[in-house]
């Protein structure tokens, strides 16, 4: 390893207290906290909506045989953070050179996915996420899980997100990605996100990071978060920055969408306004 690195991760090990709560850097928890003026401030009582932990896992503490009921008690909708060890983490960027895991070391959490069904086959339960090199996929499915450590959020009022312009989402993200420079490489540094706020097929990006494809798919199908600040301009979006945020629940037009095989194109017209508002459910 060069000098340099091994500089870094002599401060990272340094940095990050193993006595701090969540062994994360007190010093950057300023960067995670959603915006303090975001929709969910203009929201009323039954339009506004936040995310409540209701898993928490991690391989070693659970068997085999129990896998299977943690997988049951995931849900659509359901958004994972993924975690681990401060030491641990600090170990693999000393010793082997992953810088990679630098967020886990910088922040709670180093990365996040939420549980969608597949929009070609709505039995099975996938995550969406972005990964560096490869971008927004749903390659992985639910038992990928049992090999990391996670805490998983559900968004409560998820009866009331769009699901069709969820799975719009994922078509049309899928479609755009699928290269090297599928990942926001610029938007991991803070310096400018892609479109977290996509409301026409058409202004979805095909790079994102992990958590702000969270966001954007999020906000597509109709749930506007607190977790970006000045549009996404200057600011690192992280995982615990998402699952932290309150939002607001609005109503949105349908994206038209034209598919061909499993390959999805948008179209310009809007079509069927669904109105998510509580009389309507």
């Amino acid at each position: 390893m060069k000098p340099g690195a091994m500089m870094l991760s002599l401060l990272l090990l340094l940095g990050a207290s193993p006595f701090a709560a969540d062994a994360q850097w007190l010093l950057l928890d300023w960067m995670e906290q959603p915006a303090s003026h975001g929709p969910s401030t203009l929201a009323s009582a039954e339009d506004r909506t936040e995310f409540l932990q209701t898993l928490s896992f991690a391989p070693r503490n659970h068997n085999r045989e129990s896998w299977h009921e943690i997988k049951e008690r995931l849900s659509e909708g359901d958004v994972i953070a993924y975690r681990e060890a401060p030491w641990h983490t600090g170990l693999q960027i000393l010793l082997l050179g992953k810088l990679n895991k630098l967020p886990y070391a910088l922040f709670k959490y180093g990365h996040l996915a939420i549980v969608v069904k597949d929009p070609d086959d709505e039995s099975s339960l996938r995550l969406l996420s972005s990964w560096s090199f490869k971008g927004p996929d749903i390659s992985e499915d639910l038992d990928s899980l049992k090999n990391h450590s996670w805490d998983a959020y559900r968004l409560n009022r998820w009866e009331r997100v769009n699901k069709e312009q969820l799975y719009d989402f994922v078509r049309l993200v899928r479609a755009k990605a699928g290269q090297w420079y599928g990942y926001d490489f610029i938007g991991m540094f803070g310096l400018w996100n892609s479109n977290i706020r996509p409301s026409t097929s058409h202004e979805i990006g095909k790079d994102y990071t992990c958590a702000t494809v969270v966001a954007a798919a999020l906000h597509f199908a109709g749930v506007e978060l607190d977790a970006y600040q000045r549009y996404g301009i200057a600011d690192i979006v992280t995982p615990l920055q998402v699952v932290r945020s309150h939002g607001r629940i609005v109503a949105v037009p349908r994206a038209a969408v034209a598919r061909a095989g499993n390959e999805a194109v948008s179209l310009e017209t809007p079509i069927d306004y669904v109105d998510t508002s509580p009389a309507f459910q």
